[in-house]
């Protein structure tokens, strides 16, 4: 195939439907760094993208169900065998999805995660990946996200928080397990958060359980439907509240989205992203609201905000620490 259009056909689509390919290549990729969730987002935001990126991705999402056909792997392998050409240019959704599953045949890092797997980010780190039955979870800073034995629809958070997309599978339950707490779901979207002791659940759409563990010393089973949200302590579930989704639609695209947050816990907020740690000396402005947006990892930016709003200056400590004192 050239890379001269035929007749018919229109390049500038053409040029589209191979950048939504690459970007469905990259986003299936072992990790995502923050900057690429941000380039794809931008991509994702120009005229006709996102309709593209997401007719191609269901197309995409029908085309699992071929991996196991050996028509299909002796094409891939035959693809595989054949010469690149640079010219080529993929005209069709179907040779998109076969460049994205060439790629991901030929590239050990892409990913289908096996059992027994332990997905982990570093301070500042953010990573997307995509689990065996077609489940993508966006893991956030300081994260540690272990996949059972069990399988792939039985995960363990064991620190920090995840956002879950989870693939429809009604004869397979999915769940997340933290300290006391389980969420078990059939397929939905939904942000788990260990914060201290407590366990946050917020939904995103569909409905998921959330019970304590083990369940039978610990009473009935919560259940909570789209835009709803509940903080477990270990004696117990809150209140429902209303989920933020704004927030967390924030940090799945590397922003920080204060609203009548207190300072204090804006900080603690802006130090799980950077090594950098900001520490508040006067506790008489810790409970002063903070609204804004920030970049994660950006604390110069925060500390300007700040300091602008409140009588509050910066100091670097020998340790590095940056403390906001009275002025």
């Amino acid at each position: 195939m050239s890379g001269t259009p035929t007749e018919g056909q229109d390049p500038q689509a053409e040029d589209m439907a191979d950048e939504a390919a690459t970007w469905l290549a990259r986003l299936n990729s072992r990790t995502v760094g923050t900057a690429d969730l941000e380039a794809f987002f931008a991509w994702r935001r120009m005229p006709g993208h996102a309709e593209t990126y997401d007719r191609l991705e269901a197309h995409w999402r029908q085309s699992l169900d071929l991996s196991g056909d050996p028509d299909i792997a002796a094409a891939v392998t035959h693809t595989l065998a054949t010469e690149a050409q640079p010219s080529r240019k993929w005209t069709s959704p179907q040779a998109a999805i076969a460049a994205v599953l060439i790629v991901l045949a030929a590239c050990a890092s892409f990913l289908f995660i096996t059992r027994d797997t332990i997905y982990e980010t570093a301070t500042g780190e953010q990573r997307l990946v995509r689990l065996e039955d077609g489940t993508r979870v966006h893991l956030d800073t300081d994260t540690r996200l272990r996949v059972a034995s069990g399988g792939s629809r039985t995960l363990v958070l064991e620190k920090g928080r995840a956002l879950f997309g989870v693939a429809h599978d009604p004869q397979n339950p999915f769940s997340v397990t933290t300290r006391h707490t389980r969420v078990i779901a059939l397929g939905t979207s939904f942000e788990v958060e260990q914060i201290g002791d407590e366990v946050a659940v917020a939904m995103v759409e569909g409905k998921v359980a959330v019970e304590m563990t083990p369940p039978a010393a610990r009473g009935a089973v919560l259940k909570l439907s789209a835009g709803q949200a509940v903080r477990v302590s270990p004696g117990g579930p809150g209140q429902i509240t209303a989920a933020d989704t704004a927030k967390i639609s924030a940090w799945t695209r590397g922003r920080l989205e204060f609203r009548d947050t207190p300072l204090a816990s804006a900080i603690a907020e802006v130090n799980r992203y950077t090594r950098t740690k900001l520490a508040l000396k006067s506790r008489q402005w810790a409970e002063q609201r903070v609204n804004g947006g920030f970049a994660v990892g950006d604390s110069e930016a925060f500390v300007d905000a700040v300091t602008a709003l409140y009588p509050l200056r910066a100091v670097t400590l020998s340790d590095g620490t940056v403390e906001l004192q009275d002025r």
